[in-house]
């Protein structure tokens, strides 16, 4: 017998809101407001910043 694996459609939705947040601030950081991502920010300001940035210095 088989088990069909559910998956919570609240957790989906929460996944696809960080997703589309990430974005948001993302987006936010490559505009200029990178000082504002890194104060309220902070986990992805350190990504953003390695990823655009890191071969800048």
């Amino acid at each position: 017998m088989s088990t069909i694996q559910r998956t919570d459609p609240s957790a989906i939705r929460t996944e696809e809101l960080e997703h589309e947040l990430y974005d948001a601030v993302e987006i936010a950081y490559l505009r200029g407001a990178s000082e504002w991502v890194r104060i309220h920010y902070p986990q992805y300001y350190e990504r953003l910043h390695m990823q655009y940035d890191s071969c800048a210095a």
